[in-house]
């Protein structure tokens, strides 16, 4: 008799992962509103303060109870994470699609340039996302620190 291999379990795959300003969802019928997407900030100086970031994910594969956690980072790591935010997602069945909403508030930009939002499933990296960060055209980036 052949000895039974345990399957794996793959990670969830990430049907959507949006930015926005604000994100609302309407209890009555559980759908959310998007309301000012984007995937650059501009700021004409820096340090630059973000108030708010919101998060849409649509995640489907799931089995059971997963921690997500979602991290912004600069594109080098050459800093410790700008915001982090966790939370368990809980799939009932692999197939259905799982729609959830984190929100990072108060993200200080300390330079233009190439940021990453980190999305993980039970520890696992399923999608990382590019956020620029940039001035307004014309205008000089900072000098880099030595």
């Amino acid at each position: 008799m052949a000895k039974k291999k345990k399957v794996k379990i793959q990670p969830p795959a990430v049907l959507a992962l949006v930015l926005a300003d604000i994100i609302l969802s309407e209890p009555a019928s559980g759908k959310f509103y998007i309301n000012g997407t984007f995937s650059a900030i501009v700021s004409n100086a820096f340090p630059c303060t973000h108030p708010r970031m919101a998060v849409y994910l649509a995640i489907t594969n799931g089995h059971g109870p997963t921690p997500i956690n979602i991290r912004l980072i600069d594109v080098d790591e050459d800093r410790p994470p700008l915001a982090t935010v966790e939370f368990t997602l809980n799939f009932p069945d692999p197939i259905v699609v799982v729609e959830a909403v984190g929100v990072l508030q108060n993200l200080v930009f300390p330079i233009p340039g190439d940021y990453r939002l980190e999305l993980f499933a039970a520890g696992t990296p399923i999608m990382s996302r590019r956020l620029a960060v940039v001035q307004p055209p014309g205008q000089q980036p900072p000098p880099k620190a030595k």
